[in-house]
């Protein structure tokens, strides 16, 4: 099986495509932390009426969010998550915790997860949803799934990078979703998960995901300043450099983990998923339970409180 076909057959990349640029992925992660008017996200991620309105067109389309009016009678509108949008709640635990030890770690997280169970600021351990055992990148096993060879998959995914937005109300900074920035586009992805799948030098990444030189070459200087991929030169002349996964990007894989256990359940083929998924420990199908880092129990969405350290 080859590694682009694991990677575009995946359902991480059917996720994606339904919600993966860059402005829908910070309207959700911003729909966790309660926002649910146009005003709210256009003056906090600084977009533009026109993408914000687009957006939130594709989103009710999709059965991920749902529009009502703020009140009986009235004209004005708030878009709530429905059961479609709200079941993305571990991958937005998995994002808040990644950001808050890994681009946070030396200040504080602009967002404070509060467990209202035990009163203190949360961030979640994923475990197994059978024994309990650590979920991550080296305890979990992949195999093809019944639903793979339904799975019709584009080869040529788009290149351009979505600018980070410059100006007064666009600090993304002040807010969850940082790792939009360095994961930056699709092409960022597909490396990263080619990389996941022991792809560590150019050409192999060029011959495995068919990308142009010149793009391949921006993202993975991109990846390596941002810490993602360490290069390590492998021969002196002319220069060659493997591409290393880094801690960094280790502790970012239930990132598209969740993202992945949200598509199987919700983007799968009418015979099943793409990918059956397996826990090492215990040999079961994989499934997670967030937990509180304080108290041991479930995070539920009803008892966390995302609160804004500065106001929005």
């Amino acid at each position: 099986m080859a590694i682009e076909d694991r990677i575009l057959k995946g359902s991480v990349r059917r996720a994606l495509d339904l919600i993966g640029d860059r402005w829908t992925l910070l309207i959700l992660l911003s729909a966790f932390c309660g926002v649910q008017r146009f005003d709210e996200w256009k003056s906090l991620h600084g977009i533009s009426p026109s993408i914000l309105s687009n957006r939130l067109k594709r989103l009710i389309e999709r059965g991920i969010l749902e529009q009502q009016p703020v009140e009986a009678g009235s004209r004005r509108q708030r878009y709530t998550l429905t059961e479609m949008g709200s079941d993305l709640f571990n991958w937005a635990l998995a994002v808040w915790s990644w950001e808050r030890n890994w681009v946070y770690r030396d200040t504080h997280h602009p967002v404070r997860l509060l467990h209202k169970t035990c009163g203190h600021s949360t961030s979640a351990n994923f475990v197994c949803g059978h024994c309990d055992g650590r979920i991550g990148y080296y305890s979990i096993r992949i195999e093809r799934g019944p639903g793979y060879d339904a799975i019709s998959v584009d080869t040529a995914p788009g290149s351009r990078r979505t600018k980070t937005p410059d100006g007064p109300g666009a600090n993304d900074t002040r807010h969850i979703g940082r790792f939009v920035d360095i994961i930056g586009d699709r092409w960022s992805f597909l490396i990263i998960s080619a990389a996941y799948f022991g792809v560590t030098r150019f050409d192999d990444f060029q011959s495995q995901l068919h990308i142009a030189t010149n793009i391949l070459s921006d993202r993975l200087r991109r990846l390596a300043d941002d810490g993602m991929l360490a290069r390590n030169r492998y021969r002196e002349k002319p220069a060659r450099y493997e591409y290393i996964l880094t801690e960094k990007n280790i502790a970012f894989y239930q990132v598209p983990l969740m993202l992945a256990l949200w598509g199987d359940q919700w983007l799968p083929s009418d015979v099943g998923p793409a990918f059956l998924r397996f826990h090492d420990h215990c040999g079961k199908n994989v499934t997670v339970k967030p937990l509180c880092n304080h108290c041991g129990d479930i995070l539920e969405r009803a008892d966390i409180d995302f609160e804004s350290v500065d106001e929005f």
